[in-house]
């Protein structure tokens, strides 16, 4: 059976998430609806299998989902057809077909997030859905060095939400970046494989270090210690971005389509 690889960009805010859920919206639940309707498949006979689990609220530029059925469609059918049956916070931008062996989240081998802040003390309106408004000043020079502390292979027990099921929390960060964008921040975060909330108590932390109401000792007593009390908030979702997802064997056939524009760092726009 044809086995296809979706590339999705959505606006989460009126989404519950990713997983489906029987009672609100999620993205996989309307892509789902979505493909059952162009495919003349009855409830149940597609699965949508994402590559990660964004929660409610987070944004994607570069989700990845796999999807099996039985018809022979081109991509451009599958891509038009999704599109023209989905509502306009969701786009699939691109698809191509897969081998059978391929699967969007246990082939992953790593993803970029990027998180927002908009540091000033008036709202910025063009900003306010994608960026958290945070009404001070942040010591750039302390923030950057508690982020210098988070990369390489750590146990983050402490930055990971207190429901989190994963059976180890030790992770590999490749980089923790910190941009300055006019009055905000860009914190791009890249790394193998991350934690419920992870990459949010992480912003929520260097935001906590650059207001001076933790220290950067801090953040390094908790990645040793492995205690949540030792670092900060949890930031909150909209200002999150999961920008891309590493597939280093199976690379796109072609680097266009894609969507983002400047929202994508140079980094994130190298396929591969």
């Amino acid at each position: 059976m044809p086995k296809f690889r979706l590339m999705i960009a959505y606006d989460g805010a009126a989404f519950h998430g990713w997983q489906i859920q029987p009672t609100v919206r999620t993205v996989e639940g309307d892509l789902t609806r979505a493909a059952e309707r162009l495919l003349g498949m009855g409830r149940g006979e597609v699965k949508v299998q994402g590559a990660s689990r964004t929660d409610a609220g987070v944004h994607a530029l570069g989700q990845v989902a796999h999807l099996v059925f039985s018809q022979d469609r081109s991509p451009w059918d599958l891509v038009r057809g999704l599109n023209g049956l989905t509502e306009d916070d969701v786009t699939v931008v691109r698809a191509e077909p897969v081998d059978d062996t391929f699967h969007a989240r246990h082939d992953a081998r790593g993803k970029i997030y990027h998180y927002r802040i908009w540091a000033h003390r008036f709202v910025n309106p063009h900003a306010r859905r994608r960026a958290w408004h945070v009404r001070a000043r942040l010591d750039l020079a302390r923030v950057r060095e508690a982020a210098a502390l988070l990369v390489g292979v750590h146990d983050f027990a402490a930055f990971r939400a207190s429901d989190c099921q994963s059976e180890t929390t030790v992770r590999e960060l490749w980089r923790v970046d910190v941009h300055e964008e006019g009055d905000g921040l860009r914190i791009e975060v890249e790394g193998t494989a991350f934690l419920k909330y992870m990459v949010r108590i992480i912003a929520g932390t260097l935001v906590d270090v650059g207001r001076g109401h933790i220290e950067v000792a801090d953040v390094a007593r908790a990645l040793e210690g492995g205690d949540r009390k030792d670092i900060g908030q949890t930031a909150p979702p909209h200002g999150l971005t999961l920008v891309k997802v590493h597939y280093p064997s199976w690379p796109w056939s072609a680097p266009e389509p894609r969507i983002g524009g400047a929202w994508l760092a140079d980094e994130a726009d190298e396929e591969g």
